[in-house]
């Protein structure tokens, strides 16, 4: 599956939980590996994707509220090394803003805190914070973004919609929170 599709079966998976206020819940998906707020019930799906030109394991959960998708995914990297991950994280990038037809308006870095599972912080990792507006489904939506990797997996919080406030994808973005995997 490409990644292309993946932002529509992520939206599709979340139309069917749509609420119109955002009832915010910190949520750490199993297959994941992260901690995120979400503002509504999540749900989750894992698929075979391609990315970097490669075949990769992808977990995604999200929540919908307000017309506004909020997902975020992990892929599963063959080892650890930066150059398949930064490859991989491009390909993330790049096909969520291709999915909008859309065009990145900006990009920042991020740093984004790494815990351990108990959420004892263990440090800090780099990353990209990004906006792009574009069209999806007939619509003029807005994207906002944040790409990281670490270890042997990228991952990506990506809000997306119509009108997507900047204070719900604040709240959404700002919690992200990688887990380190159990020694």
């Amino acid at each position: 599956m490409r990644v292309e599709h993946t932002l529509l079966i992520v939206l599709a998976l979340l139309s069917a939980g749509c609420s119109p206020t955002y009832n915010w819940r910190e949520v750490r998906p199993a297959d994941v590996g992260v901690a995120v707020m979400l503002p509504g019930k999540p749900a989750s799906l894992t698929r075979r994707i391609q990315l970097a030109d490669q075949e990769r394991v992808m977990s995604m959960t999200g929540a919908q509220a307000a017309d506004i998708a909020f997902t975020v995914a992990c892929a599963v990297l063959p080892d650890a090394q930066p150059g398949p991950r930064e490859q991989t994280l491009a390909a993330m990038r790049a096909g969520m803003v291709r999915n909008i037809a859309g065009a990145e308006e900006r990009a920042e870095p991020v740093s984004v805190a790494l815990t351990d599972a108990r959420g004892a912080a263990l440090g800090r990792v780099e990353g990209v914070r990004l906006s792009a507006n574009g069209t999806a489904q007939g619509r003029r939506v807005r994207l906002q973004a944040i790409f990281v990797a670490e270890g042997a997996r990228a991952c990506q919080a990506v809000a997306v919609g119509e009108g997507l406030p900047d204070e719900e994808a604040r709240t959404f973005l700002d919690s992200l929170r990688l887990i380190a995997p159990a020694a």
